[in-house]
């Protein structure tokens, strides 16, 4: 198999996860980070939604994803794509697709801008659920309850709340004051995850519809105003097994004497178009 000259490591904007909630800006329990933990999701909802799903990376991209296969660690994925992100990529270099089958986590025809921590869990912001993933109305009352918890874990934590009844203020004060208590601070996070995941089962209904629907369509639409489409929508998925590469043009070439790419049929293409178009067929076509 030939080399290539330019390669770039996976890069995704990990950050750890006590980093990560108590990091609330101005817009407070709006950007509240909820969990897009495999384990939660097997316990809220037993059976998950396998689909056919693709994500673009680079050459060294591939072979994490190999070693990725069956596990419980969760990447973002795609129905649909521009041939432009194809070359160029999201988080990496680009040039590659994989085609894989995956349990859906979470799917919306845009970018929701999942964010993982350095374990491999994924979040997203409490502002996309109600936005980007069409929660509004269908789910506002869940905001009461995780105010709730919040506050009580500032309660039973905070050595003086002073900040109290501003939760926002007494939140990241109260990040500040276990900043170098370790274990004090594991003991807020298992809490808070926990707190999470009895919210999550009592709205279990309207955000299963929320995170899943989308998987059930697949198809964008255009934005209102601008009549644009998003450059790629985002399916959050776990437990894949790959299917096939697809190599674009600028590597296909590469390949012409290869019968595998590290074990994997492939395909080459000579046209990214192409390649966003058989991606966007196979994805309303299997289910």
């Amino acid at each position: 198999m030939k080399r290539f000259k330019h390669y770039l490591k996976e890069v995704a904007w990990t950050e750890s996860l006590s980093t990560m909630i108590f990091d609330l800006p101005r817009a407070g329990l709006k950007d509240l980070k909820i969990p897009l933990s495999p384990a939660i999701f097997k316990r809220v909802w037993p059976e998950s939604i396998r689909s056919r799903v693709f994500h673009v990376t680079d050459f060294t991209g591939v072979g994490k994803l190999k070693k990725l296969q069956g596990k419980k660690k969760s990447i973002s994925a795609f129905y649909n794509i521009t041939p432009s992100e194809i070359s160029y990529g999201i988080k990496t270099e680009g040039g590659y697709v994989v085609e894989m089958d995956a349990d859906v986590l979470a799917a919306a025809p845009d970018d929701i801008s999942s964010q993982p921590d350095k374990t491999g869990r994924r979040w997203l912001t409490w502002s996309t659920i109600l936005k980007e993933l069409g929660g509004g109305s269908k789910i506002k009352k869940m905001e009461k309850d995780l105010s709730e918890l919040l506050m009580d874990l500032i309660m039973k934590y905070a050595d003086d709340p002073k900040y109290m009844p501003n939760i926002n203020k007494s939140w990241i004060a109260l990040g500040k004051e276990y900043k170098s208590d370790g274990k004090g601070k594991s003991l807020i996070i298992k809490d808070y995850i926990d707190g999470m995941e009895k919210i999550m089962k009592k709205y279990s209904k309207p955000l299963r519809s929320i995170f899943t629907d989308y998987a059930k369509n697949r198809k964008q639409k255009p934005d209102p105003d601008s009549g644009d489409f998003a450059l790629w929508d985002e399916v959050v998925v776990n437990n894949f097994k790959i299917v096939k590469i697809h190599v674009g043009p600028e590597f296909a070439p590469d390949f012409e004497d290869d019968d595998d790419i590290d074990g994997f049929p492939f395909q080459g293409w000579d046209d990214e178009g192409d390649l966003a178009d058989y991606i966007t067929r196979t994805a309303l076509t299997r289910k």
